[in-house]
């Protein structure tokens, strides 16, 4: 296994859904040996999404969840109860032996439970310790709940998302939770080249509320200089046009077209033929192109639909165009240019799980001297128990045992039923799914069961 640019590095992951658990497997895909920390007493929450693979929940779906098993993977786990005693020995005892600790509870809980950065600090002084809340340690939110797709209404993204004439909409996907991991790694190296140079540590007061806000640069600027609440625009651009995306060929098939200036728009007029519309004086120039966008975008929605996105994408990309095919999940797995880039990454699941084996996506970079890359699937629930507590923390086998005994680790949940997950034949009926391709697999390369 080649090493990776954040060898050597130890971080103690302590968090939970999607946002830190990202930033926590970016790391770890990036060598940094990442150790998930949860506990067996309650729901592994990322299972919530109920995306099983190959549909099946199986005997064991707390470990067969593809959300789980996507934002945990390349990482060591280990499950303690840290409302018992011994399970936060066992965690400061590990904390000794790290770099980094990651947590996402509301303000306050880690204190109460005696992990806050301050008592941590006192028996690992050059501890990197960041605690990811909605709205931060500080200020009248400080003790407000949140969860990554509130956040786009609450920054104001959804009020710039969405047609003229509805009201907000959100994003659709986790689009912000993302967001949140990316931005949370970039702090956490940042605290760490100051430790390197002074050999200081630092406690990290991680806002996602902030982190949304500060993706708002444009509409924020336009207030403080112009005075300007912005407006949704739909497709559309504040100068730009055309600029809109346009039905296809096919079903639900749509291609983005966005128009610079007036040599682009002469190349996309060639393109479209020789048309009485193409040479109207509504659409000589940028300006009067803008102020006839209805009719402008009807006329180019009736050319654009007999047409195929993929190639119609090729043709306008060719003569300088921008355009775009919009494409869906399929789209995006089977891209040959993704594949050239090596973004896909197979993995091979434990037997035990009956996940065979699966694709997962990459990072969109390639570094030529310390590649990152998938390192493992996620670990089974306390999958690394005596690997951590007895080869890392000296833990004898019956120190082991008793803390087994005690509730404090576990390898399977106290309560299986939490999950009671539905079948593939309720989801269908419930509205939660609306069916899959069953040829998926073969299509991806990936296989349901070794």
């Amino acid at each position: 296994m080649m090493r990776g640019a954040l060898s050597g590095l130890r971080v103690i992951d302590s968090t939970t859904m999607v946002a830190m658990p990202t930033a926590m497997h970016i790391m770890a895909d990036m060598g940094a040996e990442v150790i998930k920390v949860e506990t067996h007493t309650l729901f592994r929450t990322e299972a919530a999404r109920l995306m099983y693979a190959d549909n099946v929940p199986g005997d064991q779906p707390w470990n067969r969840d593809g959300a789980f098993n996507t934002v945990q993977r390349s990482k060591l786990g280990l499950t303690l109860n840290l409302k018992i005693k011994e399970g936060v020995e066992a965690f400061k005892d590990l904390v000794r032996v790290s770099d980094v600790v990651v947590e996402n509870n509301r303000a306050g809980t880690m204190e109460r439970l005696g992990l806050g950065y301050e008592e941590l600090k006192k028996i690992k002084p050059d501890l990197i310790y960041l605690s990811n809340t909605g709205f931060g340690h500080t200020g009248p939110w400080s003790s407000y709940a949140g969860i990554g797709r509130m956040f786009e209404l609450t920054c104001g993204l959804s009020n710039f998302t969405g047609y003229i004439d509805e009201g907000p909409r959100r994003v659709g996907k986790a689009f912000f939770d993302l967001h949140v991991g990316w931005t949370a790694v970039f702090a956490i190296l940042a605290a760490l080249h100051y430790r390197q140079r002074t050999g200081i540590g630092q406690w990290i007061d991680f806002a996602m509320y902030q982190v949304g806000v500060s993706t708002m640069g444009d509409v924020i600027l336009d207030f403080i200089a112009n005075g300007r609440n912005g407006s949704v625009m739909g497709n559309r651009h504040p100068y730009m046009a055309p600029h809109g995306v346009y039905p296809c060929k096919g079903n639900d098939r749509w291609i983005a077209i966005a128009v610079e200036n007036d040599k682009q728009w002469l190349a996309l007029s060639k393109i479209i033929g020789q048309q009485d519309w193409t040479n109207r004086i509504e659409f000589t120039s940028m300006d009067s192109r803008w102020r006839n966008q209805d009719e402008l975008d009807h006329y180019i929605s009736k050319w654009t639909k007999s047409l195929s996105d993929v190639v119609l994408m090729k043709i306008l990309q060719g003569q300088g165009v921008p355009a775009a095919s919009v494409m869906n999940s399929r789209d995006i797995l089977t891209d040959p240019h993704m594949r050239a880039r090596g973004f896909y990454e197979m993995i091979k699941h434990a037997p035990e799980t009956g996940m065979g084996s699966k694709l997962y996506y990459g990072r969109p970079w390639k570094m030529s001297k310390t590649p990152s890359y998938v390192r493992s699937p996620a670990p089974k629930l306390g999958e690394h128990n005596e690997l951590i507590l007895g080869d890392l923390l000296g833990r004898t086998a019956n120190q082991i045992a008793d803390l087994y005994e005690l509730g404090v680790a576990g390898i399977s949940p106290t309560n299986p039923s939490m999950y009671k997950p539905p079948t593939y034949e309720e989801q269908l009926n419930d509205g939660t799914l609306e069916g899959y391709d069953e040829n998926f697999n073969e299509i991806l390369g990936s296989e349901s069961n070794d």
